[in-house]
């Protein structure tokens, strides 16, 4: 089983992959553009936006082979949104790969909660219009997704819900 966080930024996600992770057993694949930035002394461009989405689809593949339950931070459709708000066009192969990627389950984190500050993070006031970017994305594309709001308990408990139908299928 793989599921994935996502969402627009400081929407919640790397705390719950946390949880999830911690709490069920499940392989942590942690968003690697976040390691990949603090790298960089000169910003990004097109060209490392691919190449942290090949990254982040390598670890992914990584954790698949060792772990049959595996929770990701983040995947190609935020890489996808990124590239296409910061240079008005996304990388078609990319596209291809996350519109044919097996996910059993998205959860959309809702930008409802405070936002937190760090250097990397640009979309403090843009959050809302981002946020239906990726709902409108999974719906075109007929992803699986629970919509996950509210405060770090609800989240937990919502999630917690959605998992346990998700285990049992399995």
């Amino acid at each position: 089983m793989k599921i994935v966080l996502t969402g627009p930024e400081s929407s919640g996600k790397t705390t719950l992959a946390s949880w999830i992770a911690m709490s069920y057993g499940m392989r942590l694949v942690h968003e690697l553009a976040r390691d990949y930035l603090l790298l960089q002394t000169n910003g990004y461009n097109e060209n490392s936006v691919r190449e942290i989405a090949l990254l982040q689809m390598w670890e992914e593949r990584t954790a698949e082979k060792i772990s049959d339950l595996v929770v990701c931070d983040t995947d190609l459709l935020t890489i996808l949104i990124w590239q296409s708000e910061k240079f008005g066009h996304y990388d078609v192969d990319l596209y291809s790969k996350w519109v044919n990627s097996r996910v059993d389950m998205y959860y959309l984190c809702s930008p409802d909660i405070p936002w937190e500050q760090d250097s990397l993070r640009e979309n403090e006031h843009d959050r809302s219009r981002l946020f239906n970017i990726y709902e409108k994305m999974l719906c075109e594309h007929s992803k699986k997704f629970t919509l996950i709001s509210g405060d770090f308990q609800t989240r937990k408990n919502e999630i917690t819900q959605s998992l346990f139908l998700l285990l049992n299928r399995l």
